[in-house]
């Protein structure tokens, strides 16, 4: 007869799982992953300098920042295709309402 629990921690370790955790956390998913020892001495003793109280914390704070990343690097790309599909009268126009915009609020700032 075999050991669930065992048969479980079997299956684990061989692929990433993942698993809905309590009812007290239902917005959450648990995931496991392997890490080298030395990322995981790493993310120990770095997750109290984010304020963070766990190192499931601090993973999902560098997740979320690592998204943040990508999202304002999108936006860049996005900026930058409509900018240089600007014609070059449409461009002069551009900057000289954002020169306007300048010293208006230069001369608020005063």
């Amino acid at each position: 007869m075999k050991n669930m629990h065992t048969t479980d921690m079997r299956m684990s370790r061989t692929r990433t799982t993942t698993r809905k955790t309590s009812s007290r956390s239902s917005a959450k998913e648990r995931i496991t992953v392997s890490l080298s020892k030395e990322k995981v001495r790493f993310l120990k003793a770095h997750r109290g300098h984010r304020g963070t109280p766990s190192v499931s914390a601090y993973v999902e704070r560098l997740v979320a920042d690592a998204q943040e990343r990508a999202q304002f690097e999108k936006l860049s790309a996005h900026t930058a295709l409509y900018y240089d599909s600007l014609s070059a009268k449409e461009a002069e126009e551009l900057s000289v309402w954002g020169e306007l915009g300048e010293s208006a609020l230069a001369t608020e700032e005063e």
